[in-house]
């Protein structure tokens, strides 16, 4: 009920994720400051990401919703997404891109979607996945199903956190497998995660994943192009 929901904002008021300020009832993870003024990606962007995978990995479409660089303020809603506990801010996130990207057509022929998965070590100290909770948030808008049993994280590799380029490409070869093959066949997949930076992780998912007899777009929630 609403007033319950005013209640609990007075005596535990919300705060918005980047700024700090207090939330109106309305308003959900930002501020609409905040909101307004967060880095949609542009044009030259989705270039960017698109050449990325030239020459390692054939890739259809590649897509984001927000760019942002080393130190912005815009780092804290990933941040709370990935490490707070925060799964229901990817799933408002993911929706309000998926509504926002619809005519760009990065949605257009797309079967399933797959969330890139966590390995069980990190599983199990997270307790979610953020991107299962991204790839829920698409679905909702698409309507397209997403697959969660076929594509597997098989070696817990090092946090890519600290590593430069070539050592992230490094740490992330051979580390998914598949299963249940048939789910996969001839499917137009989109391969969910929440940042793109150097591609290793989620090219390294691709792979496996075209081995199948598919095709593979990508989105993301952000991009950032800093080699960190």
């Amino acid at each position: 009920m609403k007033w319950i929901s005013d209640l609990l904002d007075l005596i535990f008021p919300r705060h918005c994720l980047v700024c700090g300020n207090i939330l109106s009832p309305e308003e959900h993870d930002l501020c609409l400051n905040c909101r307004m003024q967060m880095p949609r990606i542009e044009e030259r962007r989705l270039e960017e990401m698109q050449k990325i995978f030239y020459g390692i990995v054939p890739i259809e479409k590649v897509a984001a919703y927000i760019y942002y660089r080393k130190g912005s303020p815009y780092n804290k809603l990933m941040h709370q997404l990935k490490y707070n506990n925060r799964p229901e801010t990817g799933e408002r996130i993911a929706s309000e891109a998926a509504t926002a990207l619809t005519k760009s057509g990065i949605f257009d022929g797309i079967d399933i979607i797959v969330p890139l998965p966590l390995s069980k070590k990190k599983m199990r100290k997270r307790g979610y996945n953020q991107s299962y909770h991204i790839a829920k948030g698409i679905s909702q808008v698409t309507g397209i199903p997403i697959v969660t049993d076929c594509v597997i994280r098989t070696i817990s590799n090092e946090t890519q956190t600290h590593k430069h380029r070539e050592e992230r490409w490094k740490n992330t070869e051979g580390i998914f497998s598949i299963k249940n093959h048939e789910k996969l066949h001839d499917k137009h997949i989109l391969l969910i995660d929440d940042v793109l930076t150097t591609g290793a992780t989620i090219a390294s998912c691709a792979k496996a994943i075209l081995e199948c007899g598919c095709r593979v777009s990508i989105f993301t929630i952000a991009y950032s192009s800093n080699d960190i």
